[in-house]
């Protein structure tokens, strides 16, 4: 049997070809393939390269393929399925196809059990939660206008607040000034928010080094930081107790996931403020990181479609070989 995973987001597609019994044959990899980004042609574009050469190098013709789970960034609504799922029978693939939102497919590749909940934060952030009886539910993750918060770069936009109040006396003073100045370069705080309203100076693609700065900040006792995290903690935690009422898992010990780059560096104070706002309301969630590729829980997905019965040695074996071959905790 030839299992297909994918894990198609805002900055790269992944793929992954499997056997029955978890040894990884083929890898492939893509640029972004959320369709919100680079269009259907380009999403199919994505897809086809990297699924194209994960087949190639498992020696398997898109025939040969007994299911396939692919986690599409974008799959927001019922109306995006029915756009989305002729550009993946485009590929050519047989069997059953699980079209699902990425979220899931972290969910699926964290979790040791199918059902749990995850929170992805990164580039954007989103909630999701399957429950033992399969029924599923989730937050809009769409950020701006609907007040997703807690993704990187809203962590990183809250630091610049903090520096610009603090500039104009409605805030405390904060160590994120001098660490924000050094980052992009400017003469002082005057310039440097002078330089973000002119476009002189760009955070975007500094998203990363201003989390990072504002996580050892708020270690090193900067009250500021620690605001904007305990924030985050939050609203995070906040999220995922919404699916899990939704869900009704407020009595169930479940895995809950974290994935994407914020929790790469969080620290102790986010993930903290996080377990307090879940736990009270589900005292057995057990906040678990994904170590793993998500492209993985594709390949899970696709099993379960089949009705694969996916042992712990299965599943220690693909996440073992997924390694040596993907990054883990890229996600989105």
């Amino acid at each position: 049997m030839r299992f297909v995973g994918v894990d198609a987001g805002g900055t790269k597609t992944h793929a992954l070809v499997a056997d029955e019994s978890g040894e990884v044959l083929g890898v492939g990899r893509a640029g972004p393939g959320n369709w919100e980004g680079v269009g259907l042609d380009g999403a199919l574009a994505a897809l086809r390269r990297a699924v194209g050469e994960a087949l190639s190098a498992a020696r398997t013709s898109p025939q040969e393929v007994t299911a396939a789970g692919y986690g599409l960034a974008g799959l927001d609504w019922p109306s995006d399925e029915a756009r989305l799922r002729p550009v993946v029978e485009e590929l050519g693939l047989s069997g059953p196809a699980v079209l699902i939102n990425d979220t899931f497919v972290a969910l699926r590749a964290g979790a040791r059990e199918p059902w749990g909940v995850v929170i992805v934060a990164g580039t954007g952030t989103t909630v999701a939660g399957r429950n033992r009886r399969g029924e599923m539910a989730r937050t809009l993750g769409l950020g701006y206008p609907f007040d997703d918060w807690g993704s990187a770069p809203d962590l990183a936009q809250a630091a610049l607040h903090a520096v610009a109040r603090a500039y104009t006396g409605r805030g405390p003073a904060t160590a994120l000034s001098d660490r924000l100045v050094r980052l992009v370069g400017a003469a002082d705080v005057a310039d440097l928010l002078e330089g973000v309203s002119r476009w002189r100076y760009n955070l975007f693609p500094l998203v990363a080094d201003v989390v990072q700065a504002l996580m050892e900040e708020a270690d090193g006792g900067d009250g500021a930081a620690q605001e904007i995290l305990l924030r985050a903690g939050r609203e995070l935690g906040g999220g995922a107790v919404v699916v899990i009422r939704r869900l009704g898992m407020e009595g169930e010990e479940f895995d809950l996931v974290l994935a994407g780059g914020l929790f790469r560096s969080a620290t102790p104070l986010l993930l903290e403020t996080l377990r307090g706002t879940v736990q009270a309301v589900a005292p057995g969630a057990r906040l678990v990181r994904l170590e793993v590729p998500p492209a993985i829980g594709g390949v899970l997905l696709a099993m379960d479609a089949v009705g694969w019965a996916v042992t712990p040695e299965v599943r220690r074996r693909l996440e073992e070989e997924a390694r040596r071959h993907l990054a883990p905790t890229q996600t989105g």
